[in-house]
């Protein structure tokens, strides 16, 4: 799920910087913060049990569906930009 997260986040890029817009800019940068990834911690060991205890979300798995919904908002958003007006 971090992959998967990372990746998609990052394939926005080039698209978020050519887009020059400052806000989509700013929440892009937000969304690389490193508790979102955090959160999608599968492991259940030692230190697992740290990420699930200052997680927000239930699972991590939840944390994974929230990163993505706000990913695609961002693009959402991004691709509503581009249109002509």
């Amino acid at each position: 799920m971090q992959h998967e997260a990372v990746r998609n986040l990052y394939d926005l890029r080039q698209p978020i910087l050519n887009s020059q817009d400052n806000v989509l800019l700013e929440d892009w940068r937000k969304l690389q913060t490193s508790d979102h990834l955090y959160y999608m911690c599968t492991k259940w060991f030692n230190d697992g049990d740290v990420h699930a205890y200052f997680s927000p979300y239930l699972t991590p798995y939840e944390a994974f569906i929230n990163f993505n919904n706000a990913l695609h908002d961002l693009r959402y958003r991004l691709i509503d930009k581009e249109l002509p007006e």
